[in-house]
């Protein structure tokens, strides 16, 4: 079966084939489920008469018994697994034996209701479970078709930066976009500076490409075109009505949505990009959001093309694919989805467990991945909004006084001499500072004072926050900043070093083993000074020192 054929933002009932030898089971499973609309009984008297009726239809979930003539439903089960086949799976069944449900979960069941009890809560249960099932196997779905557009869009970049042609790096994305389910047709159209048409890049039915770019050599323009270049960053959502008679797209019926983007990469317009979905999937907001990226990604390959041919600010487009490459690997939205799902299946196991201690220990290293994984986007979320706002100067005495204020450090001081110093940076800046304090009481084992001053250089200053614990060994002071390397997750110091060097500065870490961690942040001439206001003269001293106790938090 092909994958994501029903979206989550789907107008169709859900599609259960229900297979049992007993044809009053069949009769009154069909009327309770049925009765509520949101789901449509297919019955089956037999796994053969099942078999043939999937190579007809196709089916959202199975429902099955266990005890039948010619298959066992954990047989039935296992067929159908066989076919690579992940379609949702519920037994539905009299047999309440462990072993059953063993074999029936070992197996690849997603649920076990079991038959017997007052009918109503029983078929409550049965429709509940219909319902969670195929909620869960549709956001699957999403997150695969989501990660594989994701992957398009990673080879779209690879691709711009290994000097491949414009044309073949356009026109693959098109064929590989339209291959996936309710995608028909995608469009790209660049445009010069004088707003007329240089060329199109497309994919999908070939007849309205042809009529659609017949229509653009016209020099006329559709109005969801028109639209698009005029959006404030979100699709133009195109339904078909009487006033498309017209357009070139028009495909003579109501069934799909033309979703348009201006293809704008600091504030130049280089053309839009249009797909036409099935309507189910132009409703997806995360289609939409995709489209977002998909016009994101296009618009920022034009950037760098059109950089390349005028020889200009190479090192600028590496530094800003490096932070594109790490939100993209890190922080999509599908990952945080998919972590929703194997939560789901981590509580599950987790109960199981508990009968079965032999698994114990598999099923907390399962949850600590899990966590370790919420971690890494608790931290993403933060890294995403770096470079949203513009820079600022930035009191780091006032930061320093807002994290004593708002952390409890236990009986560890926090002395500084930074006085009136500001720094131009990120207004995520004071997220460093915290982290490297964070880092020195976690890691340095007897720390009882950190200190935090600043030095002038002759081209720089150096921010400097050190501690009195165990310090680092010579041995790892290289890897420190590499990602995974550390007790935890291995990302705070690796993101520390990231995030700074996409606002001009460096770190690096210079104390003794056995004295204590030193981390020295350079900071650039023109992005430091001492503010000279006689408002903050009068309220900020020059040394500052405070002791934090857990009762003052």
């Amino acid at each position: 079966m092909s994958e994501y054929q029903q979206p989550l933002y789907h107008y169709q009932p859900i599609q259960v084939l229900h297979v049992d030898d007993d044809p009053n089971i069949l009769a009154i499973t069909k009327i309770f489920l049925e009765h509520s609309g949101q789901i449509r009984v297919n019955s089956c008297s037999s796994v053969q008469e099942a078999f043939e009726y999937l190579l007809r239809e196709s089916v959202d979930v199975f429902i099955s018994d266990y005890e039948m003539p010619d298959m066992t439903g954990i047989e039935f089960l296992q067929t159908i697994r066989g076919h690579n086949c992940d379609t949702p799976f519920i037994l539905f069944t009299g047999r309440g034996r462990e072993s059953v449900v063993i074999s029936a979960m070992n197996s690849g069941a997603t649920f076990y209701v079991q038959k017997g009890g007052d009918p109503k809560s029983q078929f409550a249960e049965l429709s509940d479970k219909i319902l969670k099932a195929c909620r869960q196997y549709r956001d699957q779905q999403k997150v695969r078709h989501l990660s594989r557009i994701f992957q398009v869009l990673r080879e779209v970049g690879d691709a711009v930066f290994g000097n491949e042609d414009t044309r073949e790096v356009f026109s693959r994305l098109c064929t590989r976009i339209t291959s996936e389910p309710g995608y028909q047709n995608m469009r790209i159209v660049l445009l010069d500076r004088s707003g007329e048409v240089r060329g199109v890049y497309h994919a999908g039915l070939e007849e309205q490409i042809e009529r659609f770019v017949s229509y653009l050599k016209t020099g006329q323009r559709t109005s969801c075109y028109r639209k698009a270049l005029h959006s404030k960053g979100r699709p133009v959502i195109c339904a078909p009505d009487d006033t498309c008679h017209s357009c070139p797209l028009y495909s003579g019926h109501h069934e799909s949505h033309t979703l348009t983007m201006p293809l704008e990469h600091g504030g130049t317009i280089y053309g839009i990009v249009s797909v036409t979905l099935d309507p189910a999937y132009s409703c997806d907001p995360d289609e939409q959001a995709m489209l977002i990226d998909i016009s994101r990604e296009i618009s920022y390959a034009l950037y760098h093309f059109s950089l390349k041919e005028e020889h200009n600010a190479m090192e600028a487009l590496i530094g800003t694919n490096k932070k594109l490459d790490i939100l993209n690997t890190i922080t999509r939205h599908d990952i945080r989805n998919e972590l929703t799902v194997q939560s789901f299946h981590y509580e599950n196991l987790l109960e199981l467990a508990n009968k079965y201690p032999d698994i114990r220990e598999d099923v907390i290293e399962i949850g600590n991945s899990l966590n370790n994984i919420q971690e890494h986007l608790m931290f993403s979320d933060v890294y995403q909004k770096i470079g949203i706002q513009k820079p600022q100067w930035l009191s780091i005495h006032r930061i320093i006084e807002n994290i004593t204020l708002s952390h409890g450090f236990g009986n560890v001081s926090i002395l500084h001499s930074t006085g009136t110093l500001e720094i131009y940076t990120d207004p995520m800046f004071g997220k460093i500072i915290i982290n490297l304090v964070e880092n020195a009481l976690m890691h340095g084992c007897r720390v009882s004072t950190i200190q935090i001053r600043f030095i002038e250089q002759i081209d720089s200053g150096l921010l400097i926050i050190e501690d009195d614990g165990v310090g680092i060994p010579d041995t790892k002071k290289s890897l420190i900043f590499e990602r995974g390397v550390g007790r935890n997750s291995g990302l705070g110091l690796f993101y520390t070093r990231e995030i700074l060097a996409l606002t001009g500065m460096s770190i690096t870490e210079t104390g003794r083993y056995g004295n204590g961690a030193r981390f020295e942040i350079t900071v650039p001439k023109r992005c430091y000074r001492f503010y000279k206001g006689e408002e903050l003269l009068d309220s900020i001293p020059t040394s500052f020192a405070m002791r934090v106790h857990p009762d003052d938090s």
